[in-house]
């Protein structure tokens, strides 16, 4: 039978960590602990691997970054990143929206005259490209149908401080019937800017509750 001297140790795995004695000049080893599945690995400056479970979100937690806008008869989220712009008598609200094609405004406000004047009022403050027409369809907010306008070409109008023309531009306009008038809400941009927004904005715009 051969003899255990005491530089050998017989190294047993385990299921947390620990430290052999050293003996005879032998440095100590550490046997790394285990970690289960869904442990994240932190390291920190000077520290060994530590088991950690990732957090995760807290019950009734919320990632929401919108604020409720309340505005003549109806109100919707209105996300926390775009621009308010100061109030006028020409609107009841006014957004400045950043994107990596351009800055687009989005105007909402009352408006008399009928929906069908006002969507063709938009209309003609573009000079459309040879063979492109005007894009109708409808959607639903808070129960109620409205108009959706999608106009492109070249916007003839001032917006800021530019007076235009403006070319590759994009319009999407929304009118909800309402009573005494219907709430209108326009878009526009740059044609890539408002194509890259047009879901966000969908979402927006059926974010909306009358009031009652």
């Amino acid at each position: 039978m051969s003899q255990v001297c005491c530089g050998c140790v017989r190294r047993v795995a385990v299921l947390f960590a620990v430290v052999l004695p050293a003996g005879c000049g032998e440095a100590p080893v550490t046997v790394a602990p285990v970690r289960s599945a869904g442990e994240a690995v932190v390291r920190t400056a000077g520290s060994a691997e530590k088991g950690v479970k990732a957090p995760g979100p807290s019950p009734g937690e919320t990632t929401s970054a919108t604020a409720v806008k309340q505005l003549m008869g109806i109100r919707f989220d209105v996300p926390k990143a775009w621009d308010e712009q100061p109030e006028s008598e020409f609107y009841e609200a006014k957004y400045v929206i950043p994107s990596d094609e351009g800055e687009m405004t989005l105007t909402l406000t009352t408006m008399g005259g009928g929906i069908e004047a006002n969507l063709q009022r938009w209309v003609g403050q573009f000079q459309q490209d040879d063979g492109d027409r005007p894009r109708r369809d409808t959607l639903r907010v808070d129960g109620t149908e409205a108009e959706w306008l999608d106009v492109r070409g070249t916007f003839r109008s001032r917006v800021g401080n530019s007076p235009g023309p403006h070319m590759g531009w994009r319009l999407l306009g929304v009118a909800i019937p309402m009573t005494p008038r219907p709430f209108l809400l326009k878009l526009i941009g740059p044609r890539a800017a408002v194509s890259s927004f047009e879901k966000e904005f969908r979402t927006f715009v059926r974010s909306g509750q009358l009031d009652n």
